[in-house]
């Protein structure tokens, strides 16, 4: 038995629930675990408003879980999001969303 990486979660990666301050993701586990159990997964984000935007860690998951609701967010700025699977072997390739989403009111 070769242990290798996990698969990708597989997407959409589906975003939800948008208010000005928090967003929901949501995903599916990925086909394969690379022969060993899941051992988290890795919520990342970008924000495209900013000048210096690069990845950043927003939280480690346990792998059960499918949904995740992402806190602080700033108004009117943009998001970009990404999900890595992760088992013993490491992190899988990501699975990311298309486009940004704003954090915005729902009512506006």
């Amino acid at each position: 038995m070769c242990v290798e990486v996990p698969g990708s979660p597989r997407g959409p990666l589906a975003v939800s629930d948008v208010l000005r301050n928090s967003m929901t993701l949501s995903w599916q586990p990925p086909l394969t675990d690379g022969e060993s159990p899941l051992t988290a997964y890795i919520v990342e984000r970008q924000d495209v408003t900013s000048p210096v935007s690069g990845w950043t860690r927003v939280d480690r998951l346990r792998p059960h879980i499918y949904q995740y609701t992402v806190p602080h967010l700033a108004e009117g700025h943009r998001y970009m999001y990404r999900v890595i699977a992760e088992n013993e072997q490491g992190r899988g390739a990501p699975l990311q969303t298309r486009n940004p989403v704003e954090a915005k009111s729902p009512f506006c």
